[in-house]
């Protein structure tokens, strides 16, 4: 078998233990064993499980399902099944919601743990590229003990980031609630909401709840009808991309959409989902799927069968990846052949850059030299101008003074020149009147003498 393994490289899980929880007097209930014996029988009958390596199933350990439950919670599932339970299993179940349970519920819930973990731990050690868990009861549990087992137990596998993705009908609150402060966990759920009265009910599956960690939540509405085109949508406008620059080492795949709860999501909308996701996982290699069922078997076996019918032939992808990482490593080797044979013309071309580089040094410093220098002219160029320009205001102040100066002088030079013809005029009036005066004086002298 671990041979056999080898060469298979996509692990396929199941076991019919999980098939033990069942309704406790034969009721009709939707979640029943059929779900995961429907996916096996189509498994086996279309020949895609003899092409895998099939494991079976193997118990979780406490110390594993303590990472993301609380030691009372484990206990009470332990003591579940036992017989000192069996009259009072009807009532504990009568206060949970949509839940029964009877002998066999314990084994297949350890079950259903245990065996999420064993494929995602193969995965992580190398020994199958891909793991594909069929596993029930349902409830996402599984999927978040085995990403903290990794992430917290395992650290020597390099697991340092993981993808959660869930595009079950119902939102992985739980799932949510385990890792919203943990930034190495995103967890995408896409479900179905109703404004939080679709189960489970509240706001924990809104768009709004992002987490202190990495969480997305692409809630929809019972009048929507989402199909195809309404989830390849969200693949490629946010899981994608998210997922591109979140580069998780590992990615955690469950499902699925069932038209019992208004998903109409065909098994050709799931391949293509699907696939998106396995081309990006050829860049890491590792992803683990887990099949939870399906209300309905017929979407359930047709979402099985496309599911692992995809996985295998990306096994012929990952052959053409390594054949192409082959002839890389080749290109690799006569790039340092041809390396080793122009190492002279190497060392020349290195020391031609050296002294390029010193050129270019003195060059620089020459350059912030004339840098300085221009700036200090610059400085001065502008001391200058300021001067030249206070200059000008001071001669213009001059010039104006010695117009205002000229032209007051020669309306001075007009007024004395008016004056001293006035007074020419003056005197001349003087003279004459001194020579009446005079000629006035002799009269009166001989008139004088007369008398």
């Amino acid at each position: 078998m671990a041979g056999e393994s080898r060469k298979r490289k996509v692990g396929l899980l199941y076991d019919e233990r999980m098939c033990k929880h069942d309704t406790p007097d034969g009721e009709d209930h939707p979640e029943c064993p059929n779900r995961i014996k429907a996916i096996w029988a189509k498994l086996q009958l279309t020949g895609l499980a003899q092409r895998c390596a099939v494991l079976g199933g193997s118990k979780a350990e406490d110390k594993h399902l303590q990472l993301v439950h609380t030691k009372e919670h484990v206990n009470l599932v332990t003591r579940l099944s036992t017989k000192k339970k069996d009259s009072r299993r009807n009532k504990i179940a009568s206060k949970l919601d949509s839940v029964y349970l009877n002998g066999g519920s314990s084994e297949a819930a350890y079950l259903a743990a245990g065996s999420v973990v064993e494929v995602a731990e193969k995965v992580a050690e190398g020994e199958l590229d891909r793991g594909f868990a069929i596993v029930r009861p349902p409830g996402h549990h599984a999927e978040a003990v085995a990403v903290s087992y990794l992430l917290n137990q395992r650290p020597d596998l390099g697991v340092k980031k993981i993808l959660i993705v869930d595009w079950d009908v119902h939102h992985g609150n739980g799932t949510q609630k385990m890792f919203w402060k943990d930034p190495r966990v995103l967890v995408f759920s896409v479900h179905r909401h109703d404004d939080g009265s679709f189960y489970p009910t509240g706001d924990d599956g809104d768009y709004d709840k992002v987490g202190e960690g990495f969480n997305i939540n692409v809630p929809w509405e019972q009048g929507r009808r989402c199909g195809d085109e309404d989830y390849i949508a969200v693949w490629d406008h946010i899981l994608i991309p998210v997922t591109k620059e979140f580069n998780p080492d590992l990615i955690f795949a469950f499902t699925v959409g069932d038209p019992r709860g208004g998903c109409f999501v065909t098994p050709y909308g799931y391949s293509v989902m699907l696939k998106k996701v396995c081309v990006y996982s050829l860049l890491i290699g590792k992803i683990v799927m887990a099949l939870e069922g399906g209300y309905n078997l017929g979407y359930a076996r047709g979402y099985a069968h496309t599911g692992l019918h995809l996985q295998m032939s990306y096994r012929g992808r990952q052959k053409l990846l390594a054949a192409l990482q082959t002839k890389v490593a080749e290109l690799q080797g006569e790039k340092l052949r041809l390396q080793d044979k122009y190492a002279a013309v190497a060392k020349e071309a290195a020391e031609q850059l050296t002294h390029v580089s010193s050129e270019l040094r003195e060059a620089k410093i020459d350059l912030d030299f004339q840098r300085e220098l221009f700036k200090k002219a610059s400085e001065e160029k502008k001391l200058l101008e300021g001067r030249v320009l206070k200059l000008e205001a001071e001669l213009q102040k001059e010039a104006s003074d010695k117009l205002r100066l000229r032209i007051s002088r020669d309306r001075y030079a007009a007024e004395v020149k008016e004056a001293a013809e006035q007074l020419a005029k003056v005197r001349s009036e003087l003279r004459e009147v001194q020579i009446d005066l005079n000629l006035h004086r002799e009269l009166l002298k001989k008139a004088t003498e007369v008398k």
